[in-house]
């Protein structure tokens, strides 16, 4: 196993493979970038799925959306036994709860109205956003590639030291999972998972939970088109098929001068019969979270709020619906 940064060569090796490549197959979707401010004015819905009737609710959705029965009670007993402890949050910043619900006038409101950033809140690490993803499209969201199968090189970010990951490179599923997460992250979830994921966990979180070399075909014209096309060919690699039933959201931190981008948090878009639902599972300690849209564009201010501009060096961010569509994020600097 070999740590990435400490070897420029082997970078330099994959930026030449990576520029070199040829896409032998061509979407079937245009690619569509959205803008951020087609949404400021948007209303919003939020709840953190510690009312019962709220949880109810959404279980009824995803069940409605074709989601299995096995992946939804997965989600289920995660979202309580996550808020089994209660969630250390300061709300006093949003209106009256209602039917489980926070009604706001846009999401920008909503955002403003958070007393810190979610993956901040004070609570037992217990189930992070991708296993949040692979448990509600259990069945759905599939990886045609065994864990064993070399389909490498994957870079997987890993121990974190500082606030930081260090990069390191891998060759298949099994070593990239057991490298991305610690052992005593795998005794917590194990079990937690619906049975039928059982052999496509590994593939699947080594395909979403990784970093990815950054094509510069056409890079200083179109930095949203490099990044799709890079995650792409990535994603084609380790035989990565997304639900047609719900949109996996993928969020990803770029540089362009490492030419290098990173997979770094996940959730699920629902279309409901009058706009969407969004959950997810909060960043490292943070709660589970539904939010009700009336347009994918509304969701961008949140997925924006997640990071910080410049930090560890990242240059852009962008969001991924399935693998039809990307948006830039605007990414505020630190206060």
């Amino acid at each position: 196993m070999e740590r990435f940064e400490s070897n420029p060569l082997l970078l330099d090796r994959l930026l030449y493979e990576q520029r070199s490549m040829r896409l032998s197959w061509q979407p079937l979707i245009a690619l569509h970038l959205l803008a951020c401010l087609s949404s400021e004015a948007a209303p919003v819905r939020a709840s953190f799925l510690n009312d019962s009737k709220a949880l109810s609710e959404t279980v009824g959705l995803l069940r409605a959306a074709d989601c299995t029965s096995e992946g939804v009670e997965a989600f289920r007993r995660a979202v309580e036994r996550y808020n089994s402890s209660g969630i250390d949050l300061n709300v006093s910043a949003f209106p009256s709860l209602r039917q489980g619900f926070y009604s706001f006038g846009s999401m920008s409101q909503l955002v403003a109205a958070l007393p810190h950033k979610l993956c901040d809140t004070k609570h037992p690490y217990e189930f992070n956003c991708f296993d949040t993803v692979i448990a509600i499209t259990a069945d759905r969201l599939r990886v045609s590639r065994r864990d064993d199968e070399i389909v490498g090189p994957i870079l997987v970010p890993n121990n974190k030291t500082n606030g930081q990951f260090k990069i390191s490179t891998v060759f298949n599923a099994k070593e990239a999972f057991m490298l991305a997460y610690p052992i005593w992250y795998r005794q917590i979830t194990e079990g937690t998972l619906p049975k039928s994921t059982g052999d496509s966990r590994r593939p699947l979180t080594a395909a979403l939970l990784r970093c990815h070399t950054l094509s510069t075909n056409g890079i200083d014209k179109d930095v949203g088109r490099a990044v799709i096309d890079s995650l792409r060919a990535s994603w084609k690699r380790q035989g990565l098929g997304f639900p047609k039933n719900v949109e996996v959201v993928l969020c990803h931190e770029v540089s362009v001068p490492k030419g290098l981008l990173c997979t770094a948090h996940a959730g699920v878009l629902v279309r409901r019969e009058r706009g969407y639902t969004y959950l997810e599972k909060a960043g490292g300690s943070g709660p589970f979270v539904r939010l009700d849209i009336e347009d994918r564009s509304d969701l961008l201010p949140w997925l924006s709020a997640i990071f910080e501009a410049g930090k560890f060096g990242y240059t852009h961010h962008f969001a991924t619906f399935n693998d039809t569509t990307i948006s830039p994020l605007e990414v505020n600097k630190p206060q």
